[in-house]
């Protein structure tokens, strides 16, 4: 099946871009909504999605991803000798209503897919042999969902200064649970204007930055809790 169109974004004003993507449940998010991102969890992307929260301005390294990316993906195209293309568009699956995709690049010819990535020097050891890291494995898995790809390469500047391109292969089992777990975030979470639980790695100073008259909660009943989502977490990563 193929992707529905949902808007072209050529030329599109980021604050518009923004909002589009308030509608559904973006590549990038599919981590944090399953609850295995170091970056966000499942409450703010909830808060997000509502319009409670906005998203910050990028920073230096997302800038310079932006900047990039058209680099890396001639790179791409140069080292292996494939025809690549953007789609300048905001894809939706024809099945799932709340999935949606902002791909970087497509073959030519070809059921493939290219997300394109830099990362700094620290992050290489997570690149090795045919590791990747989490985030980005369920992000490219999204995107294979949502346009019907067979499979999604990934080419990733390292510092500056190393090129690495892999390639995933559809998985359908983690496609499967990838789809249910975005599908109870969305239809029992947003839009019945239930709040996940805080996961931990919400920021609870940036979720509720004036919340002075919350309630205290002792440390070691917090270091507890904390202790319990991490194991979960740690358990969801295992089976992912």
């Amino acid at each position: 099946m193929k992707p529905i169109i949902l808007t072209r974004t050529e030329n599109m004003p980021r604050e518009d871009w923004l909002l589009w993507r308030k509608r559904g449940i973006g590549g990038s998010d599919a981590a944090a909504v399953c609850g295995v991102s170091k970056w966000r969890g499942p409450l703010t992307v909830y808060m997000e999605k509502k319009g409670l929260l906005e998203r910050s301005e990028p920073g230096e390294s997302a800038y310079w991803g932006t900047t990039l990316e058209d680099v890396v993906a001639k790179e791409f195209s140069k080292r292996t000798g494939l025809r690549i293309r953007k789609r300048n568009a905001m894809f939706r699956h024809p099945r799932y209503p709340w999935m949606l995709a902002n791909v970087d690049r497509e073959m030519v010819g070809a059921n493939v897919g290219l997300e394109c990535k830099t990362t700094s020097a620290y992050q290489a050891e997570q690149w090795k042999d045919d590791e990747l890291p989490d985030d980005y494995y369920l992000q490219i898995q999204h995107y294979i969902e949502v346009m019907g790809w067979g499979a999604c390469w990934i080419a990733v500047l390292i510092g500056g200064q190393r090129f690495l391109c892999k390639k995933v292969e559809r998985n359908n089992a983690l496609i499967a649970q990838i789809v249910e777990k975005e599908r109870e975030f969305w239809e029992e979470h947003v839009l019945k204007d239930v709040p996940p639980p805080i996961g931990f790695a919400d920021n609870a100073a940036e979720i509720w930055p004036e919340d002075t008259d919350a309630e205290m909660v002792p440390a070691d009943e917090i270091a507890e809790q904390l202790a319990v989502e991490l194991e979960i977490a740690r358990q969801q990563k295992k089976e992912v």
